[in-house]
């Protein structure tokens, strides 16, 4: 299993209704919605790289409003 932190930036006045809608994602564990350089940070798991990046291309990237995106892999559970 595959751990993904995406810390996300909106455009403003958006956070609130992105969050919303990425919390309907099947593989989104948590959306917590953070002040600072990025709007939101989304956790989420996959079974391979490969469904990490078909899942961030098809469902995550086409979000409206949703202006840049960085993906953190987890590199070990603790």
């Amino acid at each position: 299993m595959i751990k993904a932190y995406i810390l996300i930036i909106c455009e403003p006045g958006h956070k609130y209704e992105i969050a919303k809608h990425l919390k309907k994602i099947e593989n989104v564990v948590n959306v917590d919605i953070v002040n600072g350089a990025y709007d939101l940070i989304l956790e989420a798991l996959f079974e391979t790289m490969e469904d990490m990046r078909e899942r961030f291309q098809n469902e995550i990237k086409q979000i409206d409003r949703l202006m840049s995106t960085l993906t953190l892999v987890a590199s070990e559970s603790t």
